[in-house]
């Protein structure tokens, strides 16, 4: 869910400012993925093994990205190397992701205020 940023009460001023510097800050980071990664704990087959009295195994570290409805694409990550690597990533597009979240509130708040997002002179 996005956050949600309040806008209502500052200067059109203030919120053409703080778009340009939003502007000027989102560049697309080559190495992002929009996923999670989770960390699992697991049981085995054996009866008598340690993990049936609640000392699992694990933890297995996944990644897990919805394409679509039903659709969906998990597979283990293998070695830390991997597993920070994949957290590296996925906190990449989160941070785009929030910058581009206030961008657009931002500009919505403009064009409730009658503002033209293209230029700087208020739409009639």
């Amino acid at each position: 869910m996005a956050k949600v940023f309040a806008f209502a009460r500052k200067s059109t001023l203030a919120l053409r400012q703080r778009r340009a510097a939003l502007v000027r800050s989102l560049r697309l980071p080559p190495a992002l993925i929009r996923a999670s990664v989770v960390e699992r704990f697991g049981t085995c087959g054996s009866l008598t093994c340690r993990c049936r009295s609640g000392a699992k195994h694990g933890p297995y570290y996944y990644l897990t990205q919805c394409l679509a409805p039903g659709k969906v694409r998990k597979f283990l990550l293998k070695t830390d190397p991997a597993v920070a690597q994949a957290r590296r990533a996925t906190a990449s597009f989160n941070a785009f992701y929030d910058g581009l979240e206030e961008l657009s509130q931002i500009n919505t708040e403009l064009l409730h205020r009658g503002e033209d997002l293209e230029g700087g002179a208020p739409s009639a």
